[in-house]
This record gives C-alpha cells, sequence and structure tokens, in this order.
C-alpha cells in the first residue's frame, strides 16, 4: 500500500500543476495588416522634334550647309545632322541610355552597304550614352547623330559611290533607356 500511496501522491501533484497551467491568463493581441508601397512612375519618350521616334518612324537627318551639295541630300564630302531627345518628364528613376548604330552596315534602299568600304562615317556625341536624373529640371537629354561621306578624291572612279545616287540611305540606329538599379 506504501507503492500506492507514493503513485497516489504524484499522480495528486501533476493534476494540480496540470490545473494552475490552465487557470492563469497571459494577454495577448494579434492584428492582420498589409504593407503597401507605390511603384515608381515610368515614362520614357525618344522624340524628334515633338514627334515620337518609334520603330515604325525614322529620325529625320538634316543635309545643310555642305558646301557644293544641294540642301536635302548627302554626297561624297556632306554630312547630315539629326537630333534625338531622350525625355524622362515624370519619371522617379533614374535613366540611362544608349544610341548606337546597329552594325556597321548602312542601307541604300534596303541592301546593306558596308559603311568604311563607302566612306560613310557614324558619330554620336558622348558615344551616346548619358544618365538623366530623376530629379533633373529638365528631364531631358539631346544627342546629335552625324552621318558623313568622306568622298575621298583620287583619280579612279569609286562604283560604289555612283551606285547608290538617287537611293535613300538608312542608318538603323538602336535606342536604349534603362532603368539605373545599384548603388
Amino acid at each position: 500500500m506504501k507503492g500506492n500511496k507514493k503513485i497516489l501522491v504524484i499522480a495528486v501533484l501533476l493534476l494540480l500543476i496540470a490545473v494552475s497551467y490552465g487557470t492563469y491568463a497571459i494577454y495577448k493581441n494579434s492584428a492582420s495588416t498589409n504593407a503597401e508601397v507605390t511603384a515608381a512612375a515610368w515614362h520614357v519618350q525618344f522624340l524628334n522634334g515633338q514627334t515620337e521616334v518609334t520603330s515604325s518612324q525614322n529620325l529625320e537627318l538634316t543635309c545643310e550647309n555642305n558646301n557644293h551639295v544641294k540642301d536635302g541630300v548627302i554626297a561624297p564630302g556632306a554630312t547630315c545632322t539629326g537630333t534625338l531627345t531622350i525625355d524622362a518628364t515624370g519619371t522617379e528613376v533614374d535613366v540611362a541610355y544608349t544610341v548606337e548604330q546597329d552594325g556597321d552596315d548602312i542601307l541604300a534602299d534596303g541592301v546593306a552597304l558596308d559603311g568604311a568600304e563607302n566612306d560613310f562615317t557614324v558619330t554620336i556625341t558622348d558615344n551616346g550614352t548619358g544618365q538623366i536624373g530623376y530629379d533633373d529640371d529638365p528631364q531631358t537629354a539631346t544627342v546629335t547623330v552625324n552621318v558623313a561621306w568622306a568622298g575621298l578624291e583620287n583619280d579612279t572612279v569609286d562604283p560604289a559611290d555612283t551606285a547608290i545616287q538617287g537611293s535613300t540611305l538608312t542608318v538603323p540606329i538602336i535606342v536604349t533607356a534603362k532603368q539605373v538599379v545599384g548603388a
């Protein structure tokens, strides 16, 4: 019987401990909420004057004041210039941009010419790179594209120069704007 008393005392103690834990309360609150933040605005346009430049529109080149060449056309010895504005007005992040010639070729009525072989040089101000800050005023940058046809004079006829007379020359240009990310 002595062994049963010990078991009974241990059982009663365990019961008292279990009941005492259940009778004491602790204060506790919980809430459910959402974290909200507004995404930054992104509004970048490429403009040729007031006209937006898209994949289906061309950057207009002006061919003026070239000695011995009619305005509006390019010929050996002439340079044509176009300006492109990157307009990030209203954009709430810093914008990095690049303007570059797409390959080395110039197209004559859609047929590729080797720019170097035909004495063409395409230059873009500031190597076509720059950055517009979200707090810049104004939030724009202007890039100038120059297309020059050297027209080196020598005693031989260059069939490449005369073969493209009357053709529409196209310089493929890629304009890219992207958010500046990182430190």
